[in-house]
C-alpha cells in the first residue's frame, strides 16, 4: 500500500486473509407515517391570485370558513400563488397602508398579516409560489424560502420529506415542490411559477424542469404501491398545457408544454385505469394564475384522456370578465378518495364588511374596477417531438 506523498513501503509479509465479512446492509428507509382513512368525509379550501384585493377577500374567506365550521369543518386551506403583485404596489396595499414606502419590504409581511393570519385562526394554511413571487431584482425564490420557509416546512410536510430523503426521493433544490398525505389521499405541490429561475424575462413562461419530473414519478411510485392512498391532488401556479385558459398557462412556450405535457402523461397514468377497481387512484390537477373558477378544464383539450381539474383564481386579483366574482372552492373528500368541490362565493356584503373609510374605498374599488383584459395565446411552433 503506497504512503502518501511518498515512496511506496516495503510489502509486508503475507498473512492468511479471512473470510469476506458481509457488508452491514444499508438503513432501512424511514416509513412515512401511517396513512388513516376516515369513515366520513372531510373538507379542504382553495384559491390563489389573492394579489391587489387579497386583504379584503381573504379575511372574507376565513369568515366563510369560520362560518362552515359545524356543518363542513375545513381541514386546511391551500393557496395556489401570487401573493402580491410585485410588479407595481396592489390597491389594497395602498390604500391600508396610506401609501407605498417601502413596497417590496413590507409586501409579504402584509399578505401575512392581513390575509395568511385571518385564515390560520381557523384552520392550517399550505402555500404555493407563483410567478409574482419571482419579481427581479426584490424576489427570488431565495426571498420565498427566507419568508415563507415556516410554511414549506411545517408537518407533515417535514416528516414526508424526512421519508422520501430516505429513500433517494430528492426535490430540485432550486424549487418550492412538496407533497404530504392526510387522509388517505396524497397533496402535491409542484412549481411551475418559472422554470428559468431569477431571469425576469421569463417569469410569465411556467415550465419543469427534469429535476422536478422525476421528483414527482418518485412520488407517484410510492403511492402506487400503497394501498391507503386512494386519492392524488397535484396543485400548481399555472395549468398545465390544453386547459379551457390556455392563453394563460404552461402552453405559452415549447419547454412549458413539453414538460407539462410530459406531467400531464404521468398523471394520466397514475390513475391506473387499466388495473382493477380495488387498485386505481382518483387524481386531480389544480391551478390558479387565471383569476377565475373553472370546471372541467381539461375535457376539450384532452378527449379520451380527460383529468379532472379545476382553475381556481378568486381570491383577489383583477378579474376578466363582469360581473366581478371572488371565492374558493370547497372541496369534500370522501373515504374513496374523490374530491368534489363547490364554489363559495364572496360577496360584497359578506362579513367582514367595511368601517374605515379606507376600507370602504378598497370594497368600491374591487367590486366595480378590479378588472384587466383578457389574455392572449402567443403564437409559437414547437415542431414535432423528437422521438425516443
Amino acid at each position: 500500500m503506497a504512503l502518501p506523498f511518498a515512496q511506496a513501503a516495503p510489502e509486508p509479509t503475507p498473512t492468511p486473509i479471512p473470510d469476506a465479512v458481509p457488508a452491514s446492509p444499508s438503513p432501512s428507509p424511514i416509513p412515512t407515517p401511517p396513512v388513516v382513512v376516515p369513515e366520513k368525509s372531510w373538507y379542504f379550501a382553495v384559491s390563489g391570485d389573492s394579489r391587489d384585493c387579497g386583504d379584503l377577500i381573504m379575511p372574507k374567506i376565513a369568515r366563510s370558513i369560520e362560518a362552515l365550521r359545524s356543518s363542513t369543518p375545513v381541514g386546511f386551506y391551500w393557496h395556489l400563488g401570487d401573493f402580491r403583485n410585485g410588479r407595481y404596489p396592489d390597491e389594497d396595499f395602498v390604500l391600508l397602508n396610506g401609501g407605498v414606502d417601502d413596497y417590496h419590504k413590507r409586501a409579504w409581511d402584509d399578505f401575512v398579516n392581513r390575509q395568511v393570519t385571518p385564515i390560520e385562526r381557523q384552520t392550517q394554511v399550505f402555500l404555493g409560489i407563483g410567478n409574482h413571487e419571482l419579481i427581479f431584482p426584490w424576489w427570488s425564490h431565495e426571498e420565498f424560502l427566507e419568508r415563507f420557509g415556516k410554511w414549506i416546512s411545517q408537518e407533515p410536510i417535514r416528516t414526508q420529506r424526512v421519508a422520501d430523503r430516505s429513500r433517494n426521493l430528492i426535490r430540485d433544490e432550486h424549487h418550492i415542490d412538496y407533497h404530504f398525505v392526510k387522509n388517505g389521499i396524497d397533496f402535491i405541490y409542484m412549481d411551475n411559477s418559472d422554470v428559468y429561475a431569477f431571469t425576469p424575462e421569463y417569469l410569465l413562461h411556467p415550465a419543469f424542469t427534469p429535476e422536478q419530473v422525476r421528483w414527482l414519478e418518485g412520488v407517484l411510485e410510492g403511492d402506487a404501491g400503497d394501498p391507503a392512498i386512494r386519492g392524488i391532488v397535484v396543485a400548481m401556479h399555472a395549468a398545465l398545457p390544453g386547459s379551457t385558459d390556455s392563453n394563460h398557462a404552461m402552453d405559452d412556450t415549447c419547454h412549458g408544454r413539453r414538460s407539462g405535457e410530459t406531467v400531464y402523461g404521468m398523471l394520466y397514468k397514475a390513475q391506473r385505469l387499466g388495473e382493477p377497481p380495488e387498485k386505481r387512484k382518483h387524481v386531480y390537477a389544480l391551478a390558479s394564475h387565471s383569476h377565475d373558477y373553472q370546471q372541467n378544464v381539461f375535457e376539450k383539450g384532452h378527449p379520451g384522456k380527460v383529468l379532472p381539474g379545476w382553475i381556481i383564481g378568486t381570491a383577489g386579483a383583477p378579474q376578466h370578465d363582469q360581473p366581478i366574482r371572488y371565492g374558493y372552492a370547497l372541496f369534500e373528500a370522501r373515504p374513496d378518495g374523490t374530491v368534489v368541490p363547490s364554489f363559495q362565493e364572496i360577496r360584497r356584503d359578506s362579513p367582514p364588511t367595511a368601517v374605515t373609510s379606507a376600507e370602504r374605498e378598497l370594497t368600491d374599488f374591487c367590486y366595480a374596477h378590479n378588472v384587466e383584459p383578457p389574455h392572449t395565446m402567443r403564437s409559437i411552433d414547437c415542431g414535432t417531438p423528437a422521438g425516443p
